[in-house]
């Protein structure tokens, strides 16, 4: 039985046995957006699944100094406790997708792959160039559960249909009420990674593969693509008909493109 765990303050839940994929989720999110999203198809495969809270969300503490540094430092301690030398490969959505970039760039002799949706690209979102958003509504909805949460639904989504609204409730209304508010009012004063120059011009020898949709208006897509322009073994997918919550709007589609990515990798990982 998988259990929940804890190492310096950072909650993780681990599935299965074999090659080690650690799961990093969005601000103001926890380990159900990437947990409830990836088990139905990582299930029964070879892969052991370590899904993490980030500080201040989810069961993570919320009593360390709150700053993307100082996470990323508690991150790469807890992944080398957990993994130990072996290589694995890193999820990382949003801020997830942010502090991935980071843990890849300190770690990337063990990095065997690295998968990112709407990663941050530049900290300062006044600095971003931004996508459009739309809404398509497919069918009308009148939630009766949790609709004081419909307008932020609405906001973020693009495929407005009874599918996408229940995915929204499954996948992110349990990390928003879990955050500790506090704690992300502050991270926001320290939320920029002082490597993250190093990190626009990184190169990777293993595997990438970002996804990114064509109407997010959160952090947009043409960085993004620019990294993927750097880095030759890089697979670059802007998705259509999609925002910010990607795996949502198309959650087909990304659920196809993680399984080929995890094919790729396969065959290289040692």
């Amino acid at each position: 039985m998988n259990q929940l765990r804890i190492l310096s303050k950072i909650s993780y839940i681990v599935h299965g046995k074999g090659q080690p994929i650690v799961f990093l989720h969005g601000l103001g999110l926890d380990s159900h957006s990437t947990e409830l999203l990836f088990e139905p198809i990582l299930r029964d495969s070879d892969f052991q699944r370590i899904y993490l809270d980030l500080p201040g969300m989810g069961k993570s503490a919320s009593d360390v100094f709150p700053s993307s540094n100082n996470i990323l430092r508690l991150l790469i301690e807890v992944i080398r406790k957990i993994v130990g030398s072996q290589q694995f490969i890193l999820y990382g959505h949003s801020f997830g997708g942010y502090l991935a970039q980071g843990i890849a760039l300190n770690l990337k002799e063990q990095v065997a792959g690295m998968f990112l949706t709407a990663p941050v690209i530049t900290a300062n979102s006044s600095k971003r160039r931004v996508g459009e958003h739309v809404n398509i509504s497919q069918t009308n909805l009148n939630p009766v559960s949790n609709s004081e949460y419909f307008e932020d639904f609405l906001s973020m989504g693009v495929m407005i249909n009874q599918q996408s609204w229940e995915l929204y409730q499954k996948l992110i209304i349990p990390g928003l009420t879990h955050a500790d508010q506090s704690f992300l009012s502050r991270l926001a004063g320290e939320y920029s990674l002082s490597i993250e120059q190093k990190l626009k011009n990184a190169t990777y020898e293993f595997s990438l593969e970002i996804l990114v949709g064509k109407n997010d208006q959160v952090v947009g897509y043409q960085e993004q693509a620019i990294i993927g322009l750097k880095n030759a073994n890089c697979g670059f997918v802007l998705l259509n008909k999609a925002g910010h919550n990607l795996m949502i709007d198309q959650l087909e589609l990304v659920c196809l493109h993680f399984k080929v990515f995890l094919n790729e990798v396969s065959r290289n990982f040692i």
